[in-house]
């Protein structure tokens, strides 16, 4: 290599000296200066190179080395052919070369590379294998520049061309130029032709060729995007499509009038294709897409306008298909607002499989099904009841047209607008009047209405004179709203407490979560058949709103802020003013405590309750006001509480139980806690109040004999709406209506059992009565005699009388007609604890407390003091076995459940359960018959049938009630506060209540009782069961004058009783160590001394 570099410069130094080369040597040097040049140049770009990108790397890869080396062996070979070439013309052109060389000397001596390429150039024209050596050494160098070039900056780099976008289109129409020559003239001269000195020149063939490979890469790309969206889609069944439209269910009455609907919000009514007329089809279809019967699923030549015409838009509208719509809507809910690929993607996909599921009229029936028309209404059958008062088998034309018009925007075409509404214009509204309210016709969709009719003459659909007549007409014309479709009902205490019950028995039946269950009651489109009457349940709800049925409160106590106290001075209820002062509740010194951090401490235990509640995220801390009240028109409202708005993330517990709010959220809310006075006041943008409660409340209860169909229900007074609290679900104490359960029907159902096993009644001496065991004869009868005495527990007398005075000896039944308190209590003597609580078991009686300091005493049982109360809704179920032969029915309040399909997903069979034996059962009906023609019950009588029942009222006269039969029904009726606030009636105004109530069911006064079976003795005037009839002892019946019917329950004892009941169980416990514990404190929950009654 060295030898070859000295002879070239040797060379070089001759020629320069003017000395005369051989052609040889001459082709020697003016290849290896071509060679320098070239070096020289990509010398030079590499150098610019480097300079402008800083990814550049550093040296040759190993396969630009490879293609190096593989064009210096290709120039090797072809200087081998060179200089064998150039030796066999050597001795011909020696003598011509040497003289023009030495004539190009003379002349002004030309420069060395003027020579060298005039030499270049002859040899070229008179050797063809020169000529081939060129074309091969240019070959060569494009290939080599290619090389250099592909490993630079030609190839794809994503970071490189998002960075220069613009030279990346330029690579896409331009192909690489390998003559390229940087610093050179604007033309290179390559072959002969003169060539634009560019780096890249404009290609066809690249064009076309990089247009195919990127729309083929482009629709790769977008197969491979749209398979993956598809395959991770959830799964659709287009059978099975309105499982997905929330669709709310149907509530209908026993004669199966629909009375009611539930829903989630989106409220409407599933209906077919045949229910729809044709005219109203054409109306959408000429409006919305006009080859629906026609395409599969799309419109492309609509689709392809849309995208040709959205270029000067800037987006993509109105290619959708009804299909297409129907998909959206129904299975894409959440994002049927976007305009995005995957949206689109995941439209036609689903519209595809609904074509290939469903039939034409099958997918137009889901679509206007699925579509929200405004102002409330999902689909278009509540559309056509909300707007026009009919089905949608009878819309008209233009009505048809109008309902068309509307689902591009519902909410500013719907057809009814509120009077203050933001969106009806003046010049399109007509003020109109619903049910004596203002609203406004909003006909700003009649030029889209006039479009739908003329679309419709246009496709052949209606004639021109069709056309004409109903595009002139304004909606005030022909609009007729109804607003109240489907909610006869003031209340719903019956359907609310009836969907729980089928949720809770889909749950069972089907093995289902509550959130599932509830979804398929409030989404599914079900049909409930209820067991109300909606005649009683509306006599019902007439009879709450006759507020002078209700008692008044009294004895209400006052602390010096006017807040109601109870007895021992404890805050029960306070004041609003003391809650609040202009919406503002502001903390009190000793409720709070502002922390150095800047956040706030709530004591416990003051006017604020702090809960711990759990949530589906884990547990919260609750803070809520108590309760409050307020005077208003002379009537007493509860403020049941309040709820104060702070997120869980923004409160903790302390571990004493008080609350800290984060000084963070103090902070970012500073114009909801702000301060007064220096001390910490919530607005009432921070919480939320509860609705006021009307005082005293009620509960009513109304079942049907020998069915258990609940036929009404009603849970409070003077609120509306749903999800209210439902206090005839609720228990609260009974008072003397549990005797019947509990002591007189158990002690005739204790004596037949011992009659039929031959077995006289195992009588008990109390040692704390003078009578011991006289007068009751061989078993406990109606006619058994009971001496009212008074009697002794730990040597103090209980229980005593309302009007304080004993009225001495009296029948089983004279004691349950007066509802006589020692009666009631002696008989639980001779029962025992256990034998009366199973029987108000097999009552149906959930909430009785069996714990050694529960239930199990005569304070509870004997006169109602059950520490967890009992229901209306369990004692109607109790009573109306009385006259069901004693047979107990449990309540249902629906018969059946069927699906959309018209399947039937659940029903209800009679359950029956045997408490008495039948004749038992028919001397008790003779008995509370006995308490409401001579006893404590005679304001409930009604005309024309024969009512029984039995009066309860309970210490201070905080809870009354009248539980009665007829021979069709069974009724309980309870009236109370809702904090223990006394009343000024006892029990007869549950009574007068409950007879304005039943006298105005229907069917009442049918039926008849059930006649005496078989086994029933009449005796003496008084009925028995067979074998109980002897020995009824000898003391003859000697009532004083004192034992007239007592026109004022017995019912409520002295505070001083209750004081005994544990010294009264301790004697009676240590005489009758079998019957079980006996009365105690337990049993009162608060509310003072159970009363009898």
């Amino acid at each position: 290599m060295e030898k070859n570099s000295t002879n070239i410069q040797i060379l070089i130094k001759r020629l320069k000296n003017g000395e005369r080369l051989s052609p040889e040597e001459m082709r020697v040097v003016a290849h290896h200066m071509a060679q320098l040049q070239f070096e020289k140049k990509q010398h030079e770009k590499r150098m610019q190179a480097a300079a402008h990108s800083s990814d550049k790397p550093k040296g040759p890869s190993f396969h630009e080395q490879v293609a190096k080396a593989e064009a210096e062996a290709k120039k090797n070979r072809l200087r081998n052919n060179l200089e064998k070439h150039s030796a066999k013309h050597a001795a011909r052109e020696d003598a011509e070369l040497y003289g023009r060389v030495h004539a190009v000397n003379e002349r002004n001596k030309p420069s060395f590379h003027e020579q060298v390429a005039k030499a270049e150039a002859d040899a070229a024209k008179r050797d063809k294998s020169i000529k081939k050596r060129a074309k091969e050494e240019k070959k060569l160098l494009k290939e080599e520049r290619k090389a250099m070039l592909n490993g630079d900056r030609t190839g794809f780099s994503l970071k490189r061309d998002l960075r220069h976008p613009a030279a990346f289109v330029k690579r896409i129409f331009t192909k690489p130029n390998p003559y390229y020559t940087p610093g050179a003239d604007a033309f290179v001269v390559v072959a002969g032709k003169k060539i634009k000195n560019k780096a890249r020149t404009l290609s066809i063939k690249y064009t076309i060729r990089n247009l195919v490979v990127m729309m083929v890469a482009m629709i790769l790309m977008f197969s491979i995007y749209a398979a993956t969206v598809i395959a991770f889609a959830p799964k659709i069944d287009p059978n099975k499509i309105y499982d997905q439209i929330s669709t709310n269910s149907v509530i209908y009455d026993d004669n199966g009038t629909r009375i009611d609907s539930v829903s989630s919000g989106e409220s409407r009514t599933i209906i077919k294709y045949k229910d729809i007329p044709k005219h109203t089809v054409d109306a959408f279809v000429a409006l919305e897409d006009k080859t629906f019967w026609k395409h599969h699923g799309f419109n492309w030549k609509r689709m392809i306008g849309a995208i040709a015409s959205s270029f000067g838009r800037g987006n993509i509208r109105g290619t959708s298909t009804l299909t297409q719509q129907l998909a959206r809507n129904v299975y894409l809910p959440n994002i049927k607002s976007q305009r995005s690929a995957r949206r689109k993607i995941l439209e036609m996909y689903y519209a595809s499989k609904i074509e290939h599921t469903l039939s034409k009229k099958e997918i137009f029936a889901a679509y206007v099904n699925s579509i929200y028309f405004g102002y409330g209404n999902y689909g278009i059958e509540n559309a056509s009841k909300t707007y026009f008062s009919k089905d949608v088998s009878q819309l008209t034309l233009k009505e048809s047209a109008a309902l068309a018009a509307m689902p591009q925007s519902p909410d500013t075409y719907a057809l009814i607008q509120n009077a203050d509404s933001p969106v009806a214009s003046q010049s399109t509204s007509t003020p109109i009047k619903i049910d004596g309210k203002s609203y406004i016709a909003n006909d700003i969709s009649k030029p889209r209405r006039q479009i739908a009719l003329k679309l419709m003459a246009d496709q052949g659909y209606i004639t021109r004179a069709e056309y004409e007549e109903n595009a002139a007409s304004n909606l005030a014309d022909f609009l007729n709203p109804s607003l109240n479709a489907g909610r006869e009902t003031d209340t719903s205490y019956f359907t609310d407490y009836m969907v729980e019950q089928i949720i809770k028995d889909l749950m069972k039946k089907y093995k289902l979560d509550y959130q599932s269950a509830h979804d398929m009651v409030y989404n599914g489109g079900l049909k409930i058949y209820s067991t109300m009457d909606s005649k009683a349940q509306k006599a019902v709800e007439a009879g709450f709103k006759e507020g002078n049925y209700f008692p008044s409160l009294t004895g209400l106590k006052k602390d010096s802020a006017g807040n109601i106290v109870s007895d021992k001075g404890v805050i029960t209820l306070y004041a609003y003013n003391n809650m609040l002062q202009d919406g503002k509740f502001k903390l009190a010194d000793g409720e709070y405590k502002k922390n150095n951090d800047g956040s706030l401490t709530i004591y416990k235990n003051k006017r604020l309750n702090i809960y711990k509640t759990s949530t589906a995220n884990g547990s919260d801390y609750s803070l809520e006001f108590k309760p409050s009240y307020v005077v208003e028109n002379g009537s007493l409202y509860i403020i049941p509480g309040g709820f104060i708005n702070i997120p869980t993330e923004s409160k903790t517990l302390d571990k004493n139980g008080n609350l800290k709010i984060s000084a963070k959220f103090i902070k970012k809310n500073s114009k909801l806690i702000t301060s007064d006075d220096g001390a910490p006041t919530f607005t009432d943008k921070l919480y939320t109040l509860q609705d006021k409660v009307i005082q005293p409340q009620g509960a009513m209860v109304i079942t049907e004999v020998g069915t258990g169909k609940v036929k009404a229900m009603i849970g409070g007074r003077g609120v509306s709406g749903k999800k209210l609290f439902n206090r005839a679900v609720n228990a609260r104490q009974p008072g003397s209506s549990i005797k019947p359960l509990a002591i007189y029907s158990a002690s005739l159902q204790r004596s037949y059992e011992l009659a039929e096993s031959g077995q006289p009644f195992p009588l008990t001496d109390p040692g704390n009565d003078k009578q011991g065991t006289k007068y009751y004869g061989d078993y406990l009868t109606a006619s058994s005699v009971i001496v009212d005495e008074p009697i002794k527990f730990n040597g103090k007398v209980w229980p005593k009388n309302s009007n304080n005075r004993y009225s001495g000896p009296m029948t089983m039944r004279r004691g349950m007609q007066t509802s006589t308190n020692v009666v009631a209590v002696k008989l639980y003597e001779q029962l025992g604890s256990d034998y009366s609580a199973s029987m108000v078991e097999k009552y149906g009686i959930s909430t009785l407390n069996k714990t050694p300091n529960g239930d199990l005493n005569p304070a509870s049982l004997a006169l109602g003091g059950l520490s967890k109360g009992v229901s209306p809704y369990e004692m109607a179920e109790a009573y109306a076995t009385f006259p069901n032969g004693g047979v107990r029915v449990e309540n249902r309040v629906y018969t059946k459940v069927v699906d959309r399909d018209g399947r039937t997903i659940l029903s209800t069979e009679k359950k029956q359960h045997k408490v008495l034996d039948e004749g038992v059962a028919y001397i008790m009906v003779t008995m509370l018959k006995s308490v409401v023609n001579g006893g404590t019950g005679t304001n409930a009588a009604i005309s024309g049938v024969e009512v029984g029942g039995k009066t309860g009222t309970t210490d201070a006269k905080y809870d009354v009630w009248f539980d009665g039969i007829t021979p069709k029904y069974a009724a309980s009726l309870w009236i109370g506060t809702d904090v223990n606030i006394p009343l000024t009636s006892s029990s007869v105004a549950a009574a007068r209540l409950w007879s304005r109530i039943m006298s105005n069911v229907p069917n009442v006064r049918k039926g008849s009782y059930k006649p005496a079976p078989s086994n029933i003795v009449r005796k003496n005037g008084e009925y028995f069961t067979k074998g109980t009839e002897g020995g009824l002892g000898k003391s003859p019946l000697d009532e004083s004058e004192e034992s007239e019917i007592i026109e004022e329950e017995q019912e409520v004892t002295e505070q001083d009783q209750n004081d005994n009941n544990n010294q009264a169980a301790q004697n009676n416990q240590a005489q009758q160590p079998q019957q079980g514990q006996q009365p105690n404190n337990s049993g009162n929950n608060g509310s003072g001394n159970p009363a009898g009654g």
